[in-house]
């Protein structure tokens, strides 16, 4: 085995160094081996030394190597698994066992051994999970210590004994688990998941991490209402995570949640985090009755104010003078809402038309908002002194006339020359069907007249020559002496008392009937009928 020398003289003095290195590659039937330096002087002298060889073997010697975590922790009077997987480099032998030692320098005491006994503080609280074929050498150790603190293990996963080999204890060492046992419950994980609004869904977690699957913890969420969800997953090889999951729907009442985590061994541990849900104020609501206001008549406007928490109840006030407003707050039942609302009581004149009325709230938090109506008074036809009736409908047949019945009265006395001018319905202008001396739409143009007289209070109105395009038209009487248009009206203010033309393409019927008991050789009678409304041109009933 060739060696290499080199000689030198020493700095500083009067010595010289001859140095001889050999370089081999040890075996493992080095292990114990003497190996000799001769040293032969040219003045014929000869010195030698002697070092005994000391081979350690590396586990990758052996032909099989395992994995398993550099640490692990676990709780007193808890479980854990060490999780362990091996693999031989070659063909794995049969039959193979498993062993797990104890780091010490220079003994192999056992921690689990099958047909072995081992030390006592682990006997009878180890044991194997999962399958040796199946290359898994993960170990359960139950009932855990604080004498089990710090301890190193490592497996031993061989055909032949661990002292059958030259190992030194260090060999294991950096391959071994160490076991951290503490005295204490960790605090769990407690977390809000997304934003937290009053009034809506919120969802919390709390989780905590452990060991031992077969005894997990108890997870309980206190100062919420709701149905809990309970979960257990795998995170990593050994680790597990109990969660505990909440959906309720928050209230303001709602200042705080809490967790407490229990586990078997007796041990415990709490965490608790504010909630600080946020408030949501819902855009201000103005409403009325109705879309348009009475004259003289008393008229309401209601402002309401939606919002999810008490403390940010507002002021509502109002525009409409020194007019006084009712105001009540009360919490919406069955939501987690609250309302308030002010309602302003007022008669409305003419002069209100057109005119804006808007309520202010301003919450405790600082918002503001406004909201505004305009008021569109509808004034009264008996408020003008006067007022007719007339059917709602009237039917004709088309191509004949029908005449509209219509009587008007006077709340005071009838002025003189009063004229009748009838309207027909629109939202918005008022198209004349009859107007004496005036004009009228087309399609009623040369076809109505008036029947009876004004004098009599009489306004009823003659239709001609009916076409299907006067089919749900809606007429109604003007009787004043000033115009419609002097008035501020809007169109449907008449439609409730307008009469709706029905006009059909088809005659009905004729009403056939028997009169009395036919008998054979005595006299009978038949009678036919039929309505209509053209007195000026009826039907013609032919038997």
């Amino acid at each position: 085995m060739p060696a290499s020398s080199d000689t030198s003289k020493l700095s500083g003095g009067a010595q010289w160094r001859t140095v001889s290195t050999l370089t081999f590659t040890a075996s493992a039937n080095d292990n114990g081996r003497s190996l000799i330096c001769y040293a032969r002087f040219a003045g014929g002298q000869t010195r030698r030394a002697t070092i005994i060889l000391r081979v350690k073997r590396n586990i990758l010697n052996l032909g099989w190597s395992f994995t398993a975590p550099a640490t692990i922790t676990g709780l007193k009077g808890s479980c854990l698994t060490i999780p362990c997987k091996f693999s031989y480099k070659n063909s794995q032998p049969k039959d193979l066992q498993v062993i797990w030692y104890l780091y010490q320098r220079n003994e192999y005491p056992a921690v689990y051994n099958q047909e072995g006994t081992v030390i006592r503080k682990f006997n009878g609280r180890t044991s194997l999970t999962g399958s040796v074929t199946e290359k898994n050498c993960s170990l359960k150790i139950e009932r855990l210590e604080m004498s089990h603190n710090h301890n190193q293990l490592y497996p031993w996963i061989d055909k032949n004994t661990i002292t059958s080999y030259h190992t030194k204890g260090h060999s294991f060492y950096d391959g071994s688990t160490e076991l951290i046992v503490s005295e204490h419950a960790p605090e769990p994980q407690l977390s809000i998941i997304g934003i937290l609004r009053v009034g809506e869904q919120g969802t919390v977690s709390c989780s905590v991490q452990h060991t031992c699957f077969s005894a997990p913890p108890t997870l309980t969420l206190k100062g919420l209402p709701g149905i809990d969800q309970n979960m257990d997953t795998l995170v990593s090889e050994g680790i597990w995570e109990s969660k505990i999951v909440q959906t309720w729907t928050v209230e303001e009442e709602h200042q705080s949640v809490s967790c407490a985590v229990n586990y078997p061994a007796g041990q415990s541990a709490e965490r608790s985090i504010p909630l600080n849900a946020e408030c949501s104020i819902s855009p201000l609501n103005i409403s009325s009755t109705s879309d348009e206001f009475l004259e003289g008549y008393d008229s309401k406007v209601t402002c309401t104010a939606l919002y999810t928490c008490h403390k940010n109840t507002p002021t509502l006030t109002w525009n409409y003078g020194s007019v006084a407003a009712s105001t009540n707050t009360k919490k919406v039942p069955g939501e987690t809402q609250w309302k308030t609302v002010s309602i302003l009581s007022f008669k409305s004149s003419p002069s209100d038309n057109g005119r804006s009325v808007t309520c202010f709230a301003k919450f405790n938090g600082g918002q503001t908002q406004e909201v505004s109506i305009r008021l569109r008074v509808k004034r009264n036809i008996l408020n003008r002194g006067w007022s007719f009736t007339a059917p709602s409908t009237i039917t004709g047949l088309k191509g004949s006339c029908l005449i509209i019945p219509c009587k008007f009265s006077y709340k005071n006395s009838q002025p003189n020359d009063l004229q009748v001018m009838w309207y027909l319905y629109q939202i918005n202008g008022f198209p004349a069907v009859f107007k004496q001396g005036g004009n009228v739409i087309s399609k009623f143009d040369g076809r109505t007249s008036l029947i009876g007289s004004v004098v009599e209070q009489n306004c009823s109105l003659k239709i001609e020559r009916l076409e299907m395009s006067h089919n749900h038209d809606r007429l109604y009487p003007w009787i004043d002496k000033n115009a419609i248009t002097s008035y501020h009206t809007v169109g449907h203010s008449f439609y409730d008392g307008s009469t709706e033309l029905i006009v059909s393409e088809h005659a009905p019927e004729p009403q056939l009937s028997i009169i009395g008991i036919l008998r054979v050789g005595e006299q009978g009678t038949v009678s036919c009928s039929v309505q209509h409304t053209c007195f000026s041109a009826p039907p013609t009933l032919t038997l």
